[in-house]
């Protein structure tokens, strides 16, 4: 792995990698209480699976071997490298019609029911009126305060 010499496209596979195996396992693949620790297993430790006797989590092979391939080390040899075609090809998507998907035709194997707005958001951030955690000085929130109604009529 490079280090300091930026990033291409192939991040965003690494992002995948990440993505697909916390919502399997629940947590990151390289979490560390200690940052420097976490860092290091970024950098140097393959990715390793939860036991699924001990923990209770079973991750498919297929999803061991997209999740190892999408967090190769090497952008240059990660899935993805050569086009998203060689990712949706890979027999962990098997069975998804990527047609079906990019038309939006196909039923989630789940759909949440949704009785209130907030309802599978934590209590904690939806009952927040103001969010008062920043870095900025006060000085720093009152030129930001006093210059919103320059950028009225703009757009996010």
């Amino acid at each position: 792995m490079l280090i300091g010499n930026g990033h291409d496209f192939t991040v965003d596979w690494w992002a995948l990698g990440i993505l697909i195996f916390e919502m399997i396992v629940g947590i990151p693949p390289f979490f560390h209480r200690n940052k420097q620790r976490m860092y290091f297993l970024i950098r140097e430790s393959p990715v390793s699976f939860p036991d699924p006797v001990r923990h209770r989590i079973t991750v498919s092979p297929e999803a061991q071997d997209l999740i190892v391939k999408l967090l190769d080390k090497d952008r240059m040899n990660r899935l993805g490298a050569n086009g998203i075609e060689e990712i949706l090809a890979h027999p962990w998507f098997a069975d998804l019609n990527i047609e079906q998907l990019v038309a939006k035709q196909l039923t989630p194997p789940y759909v949440p029911r949704v009785t209130e707005e907030l309802a599978y958001f934590d209590k904690n951030l939806t009952s927040q009126t103001e969010c008062n955690d920043t870095i900025l000085s006060a000085t720093q929130r009152s030129v930001i305060n006093n210059s919103k109604s320059s950028f009225e009529g703009f757009s996010q």
